[in-house]
């Protein structure tokens, strides 16, 4: 099996763990679709993190009903795409410092996903979306916290599987 494939199937088996991951909810859209795309980013790189975390928002988006309305779940998906190509744009870079990688990404990723998705969406839904804080922090760290398990656990010859040598 060559490399091209290995990566389609392996984009194939994280897609599908989105699927789950979006089934499994935590108040309304806000659920465990974003894990897979963390795993993602890191193991095949950010412009598949950017496509699982896009995928992912948009299929619990579906499964709650667009509760905020369609063009609202695009812009939040696209805000869940930009968080996934800079978390793992983060881990591309200071790979070498496994530590300062980890750190650097999660923190960017919870800054993305919660204080800054909020302040975008501030404008449009009004003081309303303050409501989202506690259960969007709680849902981004159990979705970083599951991804940074599974990477922990990632041989270091899988890392950035993405990557051009």
């Amino acid at each position: 099996m060559n490399q091209s494939t290995k990566k389609i199937a392996l984009l194939a088996m994280l897609l599908a763990l989105c699927v789950v991951g979006a089934n499994i909810k935590i108040l309304g859209s806000i659920a465990f679709d974003s894990f897979p795309a963390f795993v993602g980013a890191f193991v095949l790189g950010p412009l598949a993190g950017a496509f699982l975390g896009f995928f992912g928002h948009m299929i619990s988006a579906m499964l709650s009903g667009f509760p905020q309305t369609l063009p609202l779940h695009l812009l939040i998906g696209v805000i869940m795409g930009l968080c996934m190509l800079l978390y793992g744009w983060v881990w591309l870079k200071l790979r070498k410092n496994k530590l300062a990688a980890s750190v650097g990404a999660n923190l960017l990723a919870y800054f993305i996903n919660v204080p800054f998705n909020l302040l975008v969406l501030y404008p449009i839904m009004g003081a309303a979306i303050l409501a989202l804080f506690m259960p969007l922090t709680m849902a981004t760290v159990a979705n970083l916290v599951l991804a940074e398990v599974v990477i922990l656990g990632i041989p270091e010859r899988y890392a950035n599987f993405a990557e051009v040598k």
